[in-house]
C-alpha cells in the first residue's frame, strides 16, 4: 500500500512540473540567463539611436559595434582566422552590388570542437521612413540580445560542440547575411551539425506561446524538441504552421523559408527555428521595447538556450 501511494504520488507529482512547464499562462525562469543584461540588451538594440538598424546605415554600423563590444567585453573570442567580429559579404539589388557585415564569434568545444553548432539571429531591421523609426524590438533586437546571452552563457560553460553565434545582416532584404555565410564559409559546411535561429522572442499577444519549427523534417532533433517541451518555462509548440490555422497571417507565411535557417536548409543543415507567430506590431512602428513582454521574454530566451543544451547533447 505504502509503495502504491508513493508511486502515484511521484506520478503527479511529475504531471504536475510537466503541465507547469508547458502552462500557457504562467512563466517558470530557471535563471540561467542574466535577465537583467538580456532586457538592458534589446532596449539598447532597440533604441531610437539606432535608427531601425536598415542594412548600411549607420544605425546598423551602432548595432554591429554594440553586439561586437558585448562579445569582447565577455570573452567570446572572434572566429579562428579572424582579426575581428566582422564578416563582409555582397549581395546583388539589381544591378547594384550591396555590401551587408555579418557579425560572429566562436566558443570551442570541449569534446567536438570541429564540429559546429550555428545560432543565428539577425540585427538588421527596416530603419526610418521620414522622422518614424521602425525600432524593431521583436524583430529582431529580441533575437539578437538571446544569442548575446546565449553567448555569454557558453564562454563561462563550453558546450561539447565548438558554437559559432553569427548575427546576421541584410535578413529582411532576402536573409542575404545567412546566405553570404554558407557561401563563404569559415568552416566546412559538413561540419555544421545544427542551425539554431532565434527571431522574434519577445511579443506574445493573443497567446502565451513560443514556437519551435524545423525537427518535422529531422528526425535527429525530434527528441531534442520533445525533453526541451518538457523543460521549458512557457508554453512550447511544436511547429509554427500547423499551429497558425485560421490566423489572419497563416497565408503570407512559409515558416521553412521565414529567416535565416532558410538558408542553412538549402545547404543540407538541420535547423530548429525559434520565434512567435506574427502580431499587430510586425514590421509598425509600434514594436518597440516598451510593448515587449519581458516575463515572456526572458521564458523565451532561457527556453533557447535549453534547446542549444539539448542539440548538443546529441553525439555526432
Amino acid at each position: 500500500m505504502t509503495r502504491a501511494l508513493s508511486a502515484l504520488i511521484a506520478c503527479l507529482t511529475c504531471l504536475q512540473l510537466s503541465a507547469k512547464a508547458n502552462d500557457c499562462r504562467n512563466y517558470q525562469h530557471n535563471d540561467s540567463i542574466n535577465a537583467e543584461l538580456l532586457l538592458t540588451d534589446l532596449r539598447v538594440l532597440s533604441s531610437d539611436d539606432f535608427q531601425g538598424r536598415k542594412t548600411q546605415t549607420a544605425g546598423a554600423k551602432l548595432a554591429r559595434d554594440y553586439i561586437a563590444q558585448q562579445l569582447a567585453l565577455y570573452q567570446v573570442a572572434p572566429l579562428p582566422n579572424q582579426t575581428d567580429y566582422l564578416l563582409p559579404f555582397h549581395y546583388k539589388n539589381g544591378l547594384t552590388s550591396v555590401e551587408g557585415i555579418n557579425v560572429a564569434a566562436m566558443v570551442a568545444g570541449t569534446a567536438f570542437s570541429n564540429k559546429y553548432i550555428i545560432v543565428t539571429a539577425h540585427y538588421d531591421h527596416l530603419g526610418k521612413k521620414g522622422a518614424k523609426v521602425f525600432n524593431g524590438a521583436d524583430d529582431n533586437a529580441s533575437g539578437v540580445a538571446a544569442l548575446l546571452a546565449l553567448a555569454r552563457y557558453t564562454a563561462k560553460k563550453p558546450l561539447k560542440h565548438s558554437v559559432i553565434f553569427l548575427a546576421t545582416d541584410a535578413e529582411e532584404k532576402g536573409l542575404f547575411g545567412a546566405k553570404g555565410f554558407v557561401q563563404t564559409p569559415p568552416v566546412a559546411l559538413e561540419d555544421i551539425r545544427f542551425n539554431l535561429n532565434l527571431d522574434m522572442l519577445s511579443q506574445n499577444k493573443g497567446r502565451n506561446r513560443l514556437y519551435i519549427s524545423g525537427a518535422r523534417y529531422y528526425p535527429e532533433l525530434v527528441p531534442v524538441v520533445g525533453k526541451s517541451k518538457e523543460q521549458a518555462g512557457l508554453c512550447l509548440v511544436d511547429g509554427h504552421r500547423s499551429q497558425q490555422r485560421g490566423s489572419i497571417y497563416a497565408s503570407r507565411n512559409n515558416w521553412r523559408q521565414a529567416s535565416d535557417h532558410a538558408a542553412f536548409a538549402r545547404v543540407g543543415i538541420p535547423y530548429l527555428f525559434i520565434g512567435v507567430t506574427d502580431h499587430p506590431y510586425y514590421h509598425t512602428v509600434n514594436d518597440t521595447y516598451e510593448r515587449i513582454n519581458p516575463d515572456f521574454y526572458r521564458a523565451a530566451a532561457e527556453t533557447s538556450l535549453t534547446v542549444l543544451l539539448n542539440m548538443d547533447a546529441l553525439s555526432p
